[in-house]
């Protein structure tokens, strides 16, 4: 059976149905049991069918598309016939988007890319990627030739972080296939299309109707330099016609096109955003398990949009990544302005993308208008907060684009100001000012006249049942009076007024008969004026749409500051101090961290973090071999390495108390020990395949870390494997590289390789016990203390001594007992051909260690 990713529901009119295989996954994945599925048909025949009312069905599309990424198709019955009605699918929410944004007052990254692959005469394989970003509203192009693994791919995919892939579906294509994995190793659901879905035909005039061209420049596609790039055009036509944004009118003249420079970022890998927990893993409640839960401490949805963004982007750019450092650190050292921003203003601010993306596709009311006039209305204060910064940096980043876009919003305000009665909004209705037509004043005078005859009525039926009475109103029903309920029984004992309901917490809702006459020609006229005003409103929006570019730069400065800010907020409110960390350019090869933390393990609970240095010098010191026992926190002290690292390139201050960091170009990661079995994948093939992603992409330039390698295979072999690798990153490469290991063999590369130092982390031990000081020192551990650990964990007294004493008798083989026999020596011709012996005789003999032992002592015999 296949593996399933689209779900298929059939409309019933008053509910949907599922079935088969469908029905089956969705009774586990939404009600989580199979108790709901009934089974239809008779015999042989039959067929698994399960029901979804209208809201289980709407809230299982949020599901499906959202959280699952799973493609969904909807059929309706027609003339006797099941034909498909809508789809859609992560990528592609168009259809859907009423249903799962109608009430959100905010919006989801959607970037949908189609990829390419075009192998030149030379047979390197050159990957097209278009990318179509549905809510910023652009197209970017990108042409690369990339390696045999995709990982120049792997990288892009992993920064631009697409809802959906589509590929040219060629089964025949070894690589095709290896492509898509890559892809979906990334978390991106994979759509294969036909060849001629990515056919150019059409492009030329769909990018005429979609791009925004400058005002009174002829539509014309012809020129843009990025169609020079043949493949990735190939791309992004394919992604037009899957998306169908041509023949959506409010796609027309909204999108730009840029080139999508990779190589502005530092390369990451799927196994990289793993090892350093950039995201939270599934399932996870705690918002410290990850990068972005520590760091999101944005108050609005575009910061905390921006800020996944850049967490997947990390900079290269020195000048860049030194602008960001500026105003963090500004905001840092001024409390006032950060606890301001925090505190106050930046919570305040709506998705201001949302709301124009609502706009564009008249989708909008005049509160969202409001809205927007709103947020601008307290960007004034903002702005005065930043103006007491005198940070050159922060003023012409963030506070200067910002006064001359509120400047540019000058006349939204007044037009929001001649149009909608703001006097009504303070009760919650959006309706245009009546002084704006003749027709709708005069209606206003008559509603205006039916509002003082209710209130009128109110005195009187306040004073006839001598309580206190209120007059409210509410889209239900209309005009009505209100009493505590300690005064219920008062009116519900006079037979002169209608009560419409009682709770608990709002008391009686009631009317007398004049009052009901009063509301229902209020409603009516009211009704009228609605309807009257309804082209001035498409008018209103119309007008507030031409502001959409404004709005959106608007939208991006306030995000970028959100996140500055939240940098900022997480710096300062650390219990031990970040530091802003000092960078050099690119190849300059220096990293010098002292007393590095890593920032979501000292902020666990009941955690007393013990922190270490790290120096890396190019002909110096680039390798570090770092030995010590399980739990003793190598695999901690390696990623807190990588993940300062990687804030540093954030523009973030760093957990440190001192930091100098040459900007690199990529950070590899080999960590953990996870198996792939839906992809048919060992443990030990996907750490073998992350390996050799690693060796094809560090540079002098690079940091890797590396954590057990090679513990996958026979100890023999995965010595082996480790050594080479540590051999060929120290000796070749000269990649800044933390290696954790428990192969004590790899300290003895330091005695070769000048530039690797071994370094371990230390414990101290009795008969029964093993404190682990989590202390990073100089030179190496010369045991593992797994049998100590074994012991912490209650192992059998008895297993315990009897693992004890086969370490004994395996050490004893290491230390050359073997080879030595009372100072007589193999003579030097023979070494080789023993050695080869007693490889043969460990392969062959499994059945215990005793064995093993006997017939070595046997062949060493025959050779001395």
């Amino acid at each position: 059976m296949k593996p399933l990713t689209t779900v298929r529901f059939f409309n019933r009119q008053d509910y949907y149905t599922v079935h088969g295989q469908d029905a089956t996954f969705a009774a586990k994945d939404f009600y989580k049991t199979n108790h709901s599925i009934k089974i239809i048909g008779s015999d042989d025949d039959t067929l698994e069918s399960l029901i979804f009312n209208k809201a289980n069905f709407e809230a299982y599309i949020k599901q499906l598309l959202l959280v699952n990424h799973y493609r969904v198709e909807i059929f309706v019955n027609k003339g006797g016939k099941w034909a498909l009605d809508y789809k859609g699918s992560p990528g592609n929410l168009s259809q859907f988007e009423d249903l799962l944004f109608g009430n959100v007052e905010q919006i989801e990254a959607n970037i949908v890319i189609a990829l390419k692959l075009s192998p030149d005469f030379r047979n390197n394989k050159i990957i097209g990627l278009g990318a179509v970003d549905t809510v910023e509203n652009k197209f970017q192009l990108s042409e690369f030739t990339d390696d045999e693994y995709f990982s120049h791919t792997e990288s892009i995919v992993i920064k631009i972080s697409p809802k959906e892939c589509i590929l040219m579906g060629d089964s025949s294509n070894p690589d095709v296939e290896q492509l898509k994995k890559v892809v979906e190793r990334c978390g991106v659901l994979v759509t294969m299309k036909k060849k001629s879905d990515f056919g150019t035909d059409t492009l030329i005039q769909d990018l005429n109707k979609l791009i925004m061209f400058e005002e009174g420049q002829q539509p014309n596609a012809h020129t843009l330099p990025q169609l020079q790039l043949e493949i990735a055009s190939s791309a992004v036509a394919a992604v037009i016609k899957y998306l169908e944004l041509s023949s959506d009118s409010d796609n027309l003249n909204q999108y730009s096109v840029d080139n999508l420079g990779y190589d502005k970022f530092v390369h990451l890998d799927s196994a990289g955003v793993q090892a350093l927990n950039l995201f939270s893993n599934s399932g996870t409640m705690s918002k410290n398990d990850s990068i972005l839960g520590i760091f999101n401490k944005c108050r609005s949805p575009h910061g905390q949009r921006l800020l996944t963004q850049w967490i997947r982007q990390p900079l290269r750019d020195l000048n860049k990544i030194n602008e960001r450092l500026d105003i963090v650190e500004t905001l840092v050292t001024d409390t006032d302005i950060r606890q301001q921003l925090h505190d106050q203003h930046l919570r305040t601010i709506p998705d201001l993308q949302a709301l124009m993306r609502k706009i564009q596709r008249k989708k909008a009311n005049l509160q969202d208008c409001y809205r927007i006039y709103q947020a601008i209305q307290k960007l004034p204060d903002l702005v005065q907060t930043l103006s007491s910064s005198d940070d050159k940096t922060l003023n012409s980043v963030i506070t200067t684009p910002l006064k001359e876009l509120v400047n540019d919003m000058n006349k939204y305000q007044a037009m929001i100001e001649e149009t909608i009665d703001l006097k009504l909004v303070e009760r919650g209705e959006f309706l245009i000012q009546s002084g704006f037509d003749d027709e709708l004043q005069e209606m206003r005078n008559q509603m205006d006249d039916y509002e003082a005859k209710m209130k009128s009525n109110l005195t009187k039926t306040s004073g006839a049942l001598g309580i206190s009475v209120k007059l409210d109103s509410n889209s239900q029903y209309g005009f009505f009076f209100k009493v505590l309920l300690k005064d219920a029984k008062t009116v519900s004992n006079n037979k002169s007024y209608e009560v419409l309901d009682t709770t608990k917490g709002g008391g009686m809702r009631f009317r007398s008969s004049k009052l009901t006459e009063l509301n229902t020609d209020y409603q009516s006229i009211h009704k009228n004026y609605l309807e009257h005003q309804k082209s001035i409103v498409v008018e209103v929006i119309q007008t507030a749409s031409s502001y959409s570019a404004t709005i959106l730069n608007l939208s991006r400065t306030l995000a970028q500051l959100d996140v500055l800010t939240s940098f900022s907020m997480l710096a300062a409110s650390s219990l031990r101090p970040y530091v802003r960390p000092n960078l050099h350019p690119q190849g300059t090869g220096l990293l010098d961290l002292k007393q590095v933390r890593h920032p979501c393990v000292e902020v666990q609970d009941s955690v007393s973090y013990i922190p270490n240095d790290a120096y890396f010098k190019q002909g110096k010191c680039t390798f570090n071999v770092i030995t010590g026992p399980n739990m003793g926190g190598k695999s901690t002290y390696i990623r807190s390495v990588a993940v300062a690292v990687f804030m540093a390139h954030m523009g973030s201050f760093v957990p440190c108390d001192a930091a100098e960091i040459s900007v690199v170009d990529a950070i590899l990661a080999r960590v953990g020990a996870n198996d792939s079995q839906i992809k048919g994948l060992s443990t030990f093939m996907v750490e073998m395949i992350e390996t050799v992603s690693i060796l094809k992409r560090a540079t002098s330039e690079s940091l890797v870390i590396i954590d057990e390698l090679g513990r996958g295979t026979s100890t023999y072999e995965g010595c082996g494997i480790a050594c080479a690798i540590a051999e060929r990153l120290a000796a070749e490469t000269k990649a800044f590289t933390l290696f954790a290991t428990h192969f004590h063999e790899l300290t003895k590369l330091h005695e070769t390789i000048p530039t690797i130092t071994n370094k371990h982390v230390s414990a101290v031990t009795t008969d029964d016990s093993l404190t682990l000081l989590y202390q990073v020192q100089p030179g190496s551990c010369d045991k593992s203390f797994g049998i100590h650990v074994a012991a912490m964990a209650k192992f059998p007294k008895n297993v315990i001594q009897d693992a004890a004493k086969k370490l004994a008798l395996l050490e004893s083989f290491q230390n050359n007992q073997i080879l030595e026999d009372n100072q007589k020596e193999i003579k030097e011709a023979d070494k080789e051909k023993f050695l080869n012996e007693c490889k043969r005789c460990a392969q062959e003999c499994t059945s215990s260690d005793d064995e093993l032992f006997n017939r070595i002592k046997k062949l060493r015999s025959e050779f001395l």
